[in-house]
């Protein structure tokens, strides 16, 4: 299953995609019960932003509603899963861009890793870059 990506515009748009997101991972899981880990692509959350405005009105922080929503899902699916957040708030919001991050999220809803992309694609996006990467354990170790 390849889930597209969304062009959203409003915070609204992007936690009722968060919902959709999590049913999805349930349903995942109810359906291969011997799944651990779900990942989900790059801008599956948020969409892409093009909009300078909507990158800053839908950025979040980490933890905050989307990945709460996500731990919840994991907890419930007995699941590992990765997703994306592209519009972490910069510790200096709004005076710099979001980081386009993934978050690795354990079964008992505990964020495991939060990966702030290194090297974003510019011009096209916008993102402020990351500094580090990661290696964590995950569902087998």
């Amino acid at each position: 299953f390849q889930y597209k990506m969304p062009r959203l515009h409003t915070k609204e748009q992007v936690m009722a995609n968060v919902k959709r997101i999590c049913e999805l991972m349930i349903g995942a899981k109810a359906g291969l019960p011997g799944l651990d880990l779900i990942i989900f692509p790059e801008y599956s959350t948020q969409g892409i932003m093009y909009d300078r405005e909507e990158m800053f009105a839908t950025a979040t922080t980490i933890p905050g509603p989307e990945t709460d929503a996500f731990a919840a899902a994991c907890v419930e699916a007995k699941c590992w899963g990765v997703f994306s957040i592209t519009g972490e708030r910069h510790e200096d919001h709004p005076r710099k861009n979001p980081y386009n991050t993934l978050v690795l999220i354990s079964d008992t809803g505990e964020i495991v890793q939060k990966y702030r992309k290194i090297l974003p694609w510019c011009p096209i996006e916008g993102w402020y870059p990351g500094d580090q990467t990661y290696v964590s354990v995950g569902p087998k170790g």
